[in-house]
């Protein structure tokens, strides 16, 4: 992963203002978490996407204990290893027992690998250029190729075989530039499934509000398996904020619960899809899955958790932070060096003297707080600093003084 200068002093500029993960570049200063990565990496992506496998995991942690991190640095290890990823904030607009409203939220932020553009209608289009480009040097060979693919298509056991249909259609008029007819199957993909215009001009089957959940989880299944017929290696799906739209009644939250039983089952016996379910979770909505004996029993492992090596474990248990003052000043050192590296030309005051600021902060944060939302503390004290050194030449201790540059 490697950022602009610029985009470097915007992620700084925001951290410093909330604390929050910046949406790239969390991989430049993560510490803590390369054991776990690598696991994601090996165990799931290599080894269980490459058998069509599919998964789930819970990143569990209280507020500010880098969940929302954690999400956004798998995703771009998720994109460096060839894999489409979508990330959904399940906030109180989004309401999880309406599970077609959730996948509409996916197909809107779905990506491709190496890619930044988000949507379905993206997808499609970043799909039809991959193959295109596997014989970049010969057009004819590459149009064969590309038309075979598509055909090709038509022979898949998807898991909603019309909606396999429909992507199959999409990549045709894509190729063949009709647009206004891939705009209006990008829409029917996407999610709007009850749009009577739509619905009649593609004539396709009507939802009834009663299918509208099952069809959005078979939906999302079946994208699952196009992208990995496309020839990229799997699909990460990530909630954030899930404590928010989990934050409800208590027979809603039971039907929640149930929903989410059902999908760790549907997800387990998904056959060639790599696709890899992410909920970032606070402990007290895991908490609740006590009160759901099937869902509790699925997610709670016996063994080793995952942290201990154990890759199949469910939970990623974040508040485990054994080695947390270390960590910290690790942090800490990363954000200067980042920093300095784009911007030292701007910086008045020394690196060196910087990170011994910073580190100082770190060894204080470490003894002070306790707490697991720490690292957000941390980032914005440091982010901060920097930023303030940036713009005026002064940078702020921990105690609020001013400490002005020696020039």
């Amino acid at each position: 992963m490697s950022l602009t200068a610029s985009q470097v002093l915007s992620m700084m500029e925001t951290m410093a203002q909330n604390g929050t993960a910046p949406e790239e570049g969390c991989s430049l200063f993560g510490v803590g978490y390369n054991t776990a990565f690598e696991q994601l990496r090996t165990r799931v992506i290599h080894q269980q996407f490459q058998r069509g496998r599919s998964t789930e995991k819970f990143v569990v942690g209280p507020f500010g204990s880098g969940k929302s991190h954690f999400l956004h640095q798998l995703f771009e290890l998720a994109h460096e290893e060839n894999c489409v990823t979508a990330k959904v904030t399940l906030n109180k607009n989004v309401d999880f027992t309406r599970y077609m409203l959730v996948f509409r939220e996916m197909t809107h932020e779905i990506r491709a690998p190496h890619s930044h553009r988000h949507g379905i209608r993206a997808l499609i289009q970043e799909a039809v250029a991959f193959k295109r480009m596997q014989v970049p040097d010969n057009p004819t060979a590459s149009e064969l190729l590309l038309r075979g693919w598509i055909s090709a298509l038509t022979d898949f056991d998807y898991k909603w075989s019309i909606y396999g249909q429909m992507l199959r259609s999409a990549c045709i008029a894509c190729v063949e530039e009709q647009e206004d007819r891939f705009e209006l199957l990008c829409r029917w993909l996407g999610g709007e499934m009850d749009n009577p215009e739509i619905v009649r001009t593609l004539k396709a089957p009507k939802i009834t509000n009663a299918e509208a959940n099952m069809t959005a989880l078979r939906s999302l299944h079946t994208l699952a398996q196009f992208v990995r017929q496309t020839g990229w290696k799997g699909t990460v799906v990530g909630f954030d904020e899930a404590e928010q739209g989990f934050n409800v009644d208590t027979r809603k939250k039971q039907r929640i619960l149930s929903m989410l039983m059902a999908d760790i089952n549907a997800t387990n016996s998904l056959q060639n899809g790599s696709l890899m379910m992410v909920y970032a979770l606070t402990p007290d909505i895991v908490k609740d899955f006590d009160s759901f004996p099937a869902l509790q029993q699925r997610v709670q492992h016996p063994g080793a958790d995952f942290f201990d090596g154990n890759a199949w474990a469910p939970l990623i248990d974040l508040q485990r932070r054994p080695d947390r003052e270390n960590e910290l000043v690790e942090i800490s050192t990363r954000l200067v060096n980042l920093m300095y590296l784009h911007w030292a030309k701007d910086m008045d005051y020394p690196e060196e003297e910087a990170i011994t600021l910073a580190q100082t902060i770190a060894c204080r944060l470490a003894s002070e707080d306790l707490s697991s939302s720490v690292r957000r503390t941390l980032v914005k004290e440091i982010c901060t600093m920097l930023i303030s050194a940036y713009d005026s030449g002064y940078i702020y201790a921990a105690e609020g003084q001013k400490i002005e540059a020696e020039v």
